[in-house]
């Protein structure tokens, strides 16, 4: 089963397939099927109803859809992403200085910035292996990062303090 949450139009929905025609929207479950009429277009039949839907990457997880001509923008996460972003999301700032803490255990596998850089708000700052899977951590907003607690290849356990910004 793959498990993922789309925002659309500032609305969160929990979407996860089982099986090659089976869907659940939010606890509901549809029977559907998906076929490709060229590289960005398709015919979407949920439950005896068909949607012309054409698809265009915009970049990070965010797409733009035309559903039978109405057009909208979606983002596109795993359930882990979503997590991790919530958790980044809730993490405590204390006198301009943001703790960054790990939303999960894991690996640092790469650090991508220094001590002292300039960062922007979804900039990524380390990459965090948990359960073999890569995760960008993001910083939540723009700043200096002003100490990194971690070096690449250290084990981190849940809640541990990676960096922080000021």
């Amino acid at each position: 089963m793959s498990d993922f949450v789309v925002t659309l139009n500032d609305k969160k929905k929990n979407i996860s397939f089982s099986g090659n025609s089976h869907i659940s929207i939010d606890n509901n479950k549809f029977e559907y099927e998906l076929i490709s009429l060229s590289v960005h277009t398709y015919l979407l039949k949920i439950n005896e109803q068909f949607y012309e839907v054409s698809v265009d990457k915009t970049g990070n997880g965010k797409y733009s859809l035309l559903i039978d001509g109405r057009q909208c923008e979606t983002l596109i996460r795993s359930a882990l992403q979503e997590k991790v972003s919530e958790l980044l999301q809730k993490q405590s700032t204390v006198n301009k200085k943001t703790e960054i803490k790990a939303p999960m255990p894991g690996m640092i596998l790469k650090i991508k910035k220094n001590k002292n850089d300039k960062i922007e708000k979804g900039e990524t700052i380390l990459i965090l292996e948990a359960m073999k899977m890569e995760n960008d951590l993001r910083s939540p907003r723009s700043g200096v990062l002003n100490e990194i607690l971690v070096n690449e290849g250290n084990a981190v356990e849940k809640g541990a303090v990676l960096f922080t910004i000021e």
